[in-house]
């Protein structure tokens, strides 16, 4: 797993514009200039596409759009499971629990909180392990979710999981083919549903931690300069079309 980890980080926009600026420099080394020059020129046209909000917007876009959030979790009276999915934590236990959550896993928890308190009858459940030596974020998001005022007993934990596919996994265990509100971001949630939808689960999506929504408006000149918004958006769009396209050659969905 942490081969793959290492691998999407290579192709990451940021590490592509940087790989490639680099063979530039040892192709100028060499006395390559014709080449380095190409290679220069790929990596400023790389940099400025992953750094402009149209081209991420178009890369994220269909990720974010493909289910729409819980408006009314009230009609979903009946669910007694709401998953939330897993996301980075800090392992400075002298900090509160809440500011040790990474901006995604924060949202991913109080939309988790809101879905568990508008259904009386629910369980939360707070996944997520570590995988390079930080805290489990289950274990964070726990702490986090009891000081915000949630009830222990109504919390389930699994902080061994390390990606969506073994908290795939684990919910067949726990829940079997029983229904659950699954939350996580909404540019990830496409990948957690077709992972889950394979092992026979029954998910019902609600995607939170849209990153479309903080967009600058097409008006705005800074709308068409780059920004490290706009390179955020590209780098989880195509690392989530990494993790669909790893996951089809295992076939996992």
């Amino acid at each position: 797993m942490l081969i793959t980890k290492f691998i999407a980080a290579f192709l990451a926009p940021l590490s592509l514009v940087v790989l490639t600026a680099l063979l530039s420099a040892l192709l100028f080394v060499l006395d390559w200039r014709r080449t380095g020059r190409a290679a220069l020129s790929l990596s400023i046209i790389l940099f400025i596409v992953f750094t402009v909000e149209p081209f991420a917007r178009w890369l994220i876009l269909p990720l974010e759009s493909r289910y729409d959030p819980v408006t009314q979790p009230e009609a979903l009276k009946d669910i007694r499971w709401v998953l939330v999915l897993g996301s980075g934590a800090s392992d400075n236990a002298d900090a509160p629990a809440t500011t040790r959550l990474t901006g995604v896993a924060s949202l991913r928890l109080s939309e988790g909180l809101r879905l568990h308190h508008a259904l009386p009858e629910s369980t939360l459940i707070l996944s997520g392990g570590s995988v390079f030596g930080d805290a489990p974020s289950a274990t964070v998001m726990s702490r986090a979710a009891e000081s915000l005022g949630a009830d222990p007993k109504r919390l389930r934990i699994h902080p061994n999981p390390r990606n969506t596919q073994e908290e795939t996994e684990l919910m067949r265990e726990a829940v079997g083919q029983e229904p659950f509100l699954l939350v996580t971001s909404a540019s990830h949630m496409p990948r957690a549903m077709l992972l889950a939808r394979k092992a026979g689960l029954n998910p019902i999506p609600a995607p939170t931690a849209m990153r479309t929504a903080t967009m600058s408006d097409a008006s705005d000149p800074a709308f068409y300069l780059p920004s490290a918004n706009a390179l955020a958006m590209s780098e989880r769009a195509i690392h989530e079309y990494l993790g669909i396209a790893w996951a089809w050659m295992r076939g996992h969905i």
